[in-house]
């Protein structure tokens, strides 16, 4: 699995600046999507750095989920948005470049319901949605912020906002007032949004009428949001019409229970802030509370009896296409397994990483195999001609219009490539289940298909042998699809991988199937990717926080899940530079949609998207991953 190739132009009319080919007076900018994104983050940091935020944890996820929840279904759902709170009396709402989104404590106290605070939420969605700062940027505010003229966006983080504090802040400039034509069209972006979300539209009219009230009173608290919004009157008359349009829909929320909780506790805690500068988000996913002590065991057994047959195919080096674990050779390190692998003091036991969600109605269940090297273009050749083209792309990659070019190589260090296999339940007995959808992972290309026989346009079909879908592991490269022993796949030599229990290491001659064993994600590389930059992981990333769907016996909830950033590139010198990812880091390039980490993170969802499900395929999870406690499995010997 190659390293995330974001879609990223260069800061072409930047560098033409630099050259003196285009006049100064050029001061607006358009920039694409990485480079808004990366603006974003460094003005992110910087206000951070010169503001502090609001931590209280259930305060933080309550305006996490509502804002999730409108995110999802916006104009933009595929951009990874951020919500926080300021620790500010002033009522405001801004939006930064790339989804970066802050509201004030004074407007979370100022909202009168929860359908009241969605609606100032999704005013700044809208902002981002219609992509207005990336249309109007100017270099003067990139210049505060650190941003070079003759390259493409690179954020520095905390460290580089710290950099530039004590001069003029950047992030002024990005909290611009908007022009009349850019507020009513964030405005009518969000009624639409809010009525997608299930909330009452009507409630941008109540807020705006409800802070002119208190702004007549004479608080100037309410003064900062009207000179950085336009009137009120303007916006009335904007969306009045629009609103009109939807057609009536049932129980369209307004207030909540939970928003008075809420405010409650906002008003409780509020006295003992300490004006402290954000930290970065806690890089795990949340525990189940009281998780009982055999839902790993219970993980672990469906699992297993799912568990695919892997027909691996065998190249001209066969060792090198075994399938193992990542630390076969004793240690964490992702740079010295190139150099391992060949050495047979380390024996290349079969191990296949797994991981299990669960909703009332389906198994969700991912499979991992890795391949301590990929050697497409040879063991030798290979490495030595992608060093070379690494030596003459780096220089072009800052200018790269695809952000492909550091990938064009022929052979890298480690590779983890995998599937999702859903199985559909029938009753309690998981062994009663039917395998229904599948998808599979073979360079930065999701493949989907339906089982042998039901035919539809654009999906392929996958085989089984009895529960156990058959898949194919391409020799060299490693990318997995269904197998197809009549067709492509005909021409290959394989190796056959079954779950036996017992992690074997294949013989050269070995003719018989190859047994291997299951080791649960949640205990090996996840515990490695929390550590962040690590021997292992060479490269993070920054997950956020995203809205799940969870059931038990009071119903469907919505709760807001933080990762935060976690090791998502293994550490690989040879060849191609950290060019492996583990399953949160997996991504379709041809699917710009999808944000990142979705795939592993919420798989009902990716599943209900890609398959069209429609309403009546559920989404909520019976526990959240990683479940506790996890048990390590023995390799049966």
């Amino acid at each position: 699995m190659k390293a995330l190739s974001k879609s990223a132009g260069p800061f072409a009319a930047l560098a033409l600046i630099g050259a003196g080919l285009l006049p100064l007076r050029a001061q607006v900018l358009k920039l694409n999507e990485r480079q808004e994104i990366e603006v974003g983050k460094l003005a992110a940091a910087q206000v951070e750095v010169e503001q502090p935020v609001f931590t209280d944890a259930e305060v933080t996820a309550y305006v996490q989920k509502v804002g999730l929840r409108l995110a999802r279904v916006s104009g933009r759902p595929g951009l990874r948005y951020y919500f926080k709170i300021l620790q500010s009396d002033d009522v405001n709402a801004y939006a930064l470049p790339g989804g970066y989104i802050y509201l004030t404590l004074g407007l979370v106290e100022a909202a009168g319901d929860e359908a009241e605070l969605a609606a100032a939420l999704a005013h700044e969605i809208g902002h981002i949605a219609a992509r207005q700062h990336a249309t109007k940027v100017r270099r003067s505010q990139l210049a505060s912020l650190g941003v070079s003229f003759l390259g493409p966006v690179m954020g520095g983080g905390m460290r580089a906002a710290a950099a530039v504090k004590g001069g003029k802040s950047g992030t002024r400039g990005l909290f611009m007032r908007f022009s009349t034509s850019d507020e009513r069209e964030a405005d009518r972006m969000a009624a639409q949004n809010l009525y997608a979300a299930g909330y009452d539209p009507q409630a941008i009219l109540r807020l705006l009428r409800r802070l002119t009230s208190v702004q007549e009173d004479g608080t100037a608290m309410v003064k900062r949001y009207f000179s950085s919004h336009a009137t009120i009157e303007d916006r009335a008359e904007n969306i009045e019409d629009l609103i009109a349009t939807l057609p009536d829909k049932n129980a369209l929320r307004n207030d909540t229970p939970e928003f008075t909780e809420i405010k409650a506790r906002v008003k409780a805690v509020k006295p003992t802030l300490a004006l402290t500068s954000s930290e970065a988000a806690a890089a795990m996913l949340e525990a189940a509370e009281n998780a009982p002590d055999s839902q790993e065991a219970r993980s672990r057994e469906v699992a297993a009896l799912y568990a695919p047959i892997f027909y691996q195919g065998i190249g001209d080096q066969p060792r090198y296409d075994y399938i193992t674990n990542f630390d076969f050779d004793g240690d964490w390190r992702g740079d010295n397994n190139w150099k391992n692998a060949a050495d047979k003091q380390y024996p290349l036991a079969a191990w296949v990483y797994y991981s299990v969600r669960e909703t009332r109605t389906h198994y969700f269940l991912h499979y991992a195999a890795f391949h301590p090297r990929d050697y497409k273009g040879g063991t030798g050749m290979g490495k030595m001609f992608s060093k070379a083209i690494r030596t003459v792309t780096k220089p072009a990659a800052s200018i790269d219009p695809t952000g492909r070019a550091m990938e064009a190589v022929l052979a890298h260090e480690n590779d983890l490539e995998g599937c999702l296999v859903v199985v559909a339940k029938n009753g309690q007995d998981p062994r009663k289940g039917k395998v229904v959808f599948l998808e599979t992972l073979a360079h930065n290309n999701f493949l989907k298909y339906l089982p042998t026989g039901e035919k539809r346009e654009g999906f392929e079909n996958f085989a089984q042998q009895g529960r156990r879908v058959k898949l194919f592991v391409e020799p060299k490269g490693h990318g997995i699809e269904a197998y197809d022993p009549e067709g492509k796949h005909a021409r290959h030599r394989v190796r056959i991988f079954t779950f036996t229990g017992v992690a074997i290491e294949p013989a050269s001659d070995q003719a018989e199937p190859v047994g291997y064993n299951l080791t649960p994600l949640a205990t090996t590389l996840w515990a490695q990717a929390l550590q962040g930059i690590s021997p292992a992981f060479a490269e993070t990333e920054d997950y956020g926080a995203m809205l799940l769907d969870f059931e038990d016996t009071d119903g469907v909830k919505e709760k807001t899940v933080t990762v935060g950033r976690i090791g998502a590139a293994f550490r690989g010198k040879v060849g191609g530079e950290n060019l492996a990812r583990a399953p949160w880091g997996w991504f379709d390039a041809k699917d710009k949609e999808q944000p990142m980490g979705q795939w592993f993170f919420d798989p009902a969802r990716t599943i209900k998207r890609d398959f069209a499900l429609g309403d009546g395929f559920g989404t909520a999870y019976l526990y959240p991953w990683p479940p506790e406690p996890a048990v390590e499995p023995t390799d049966g010997k």
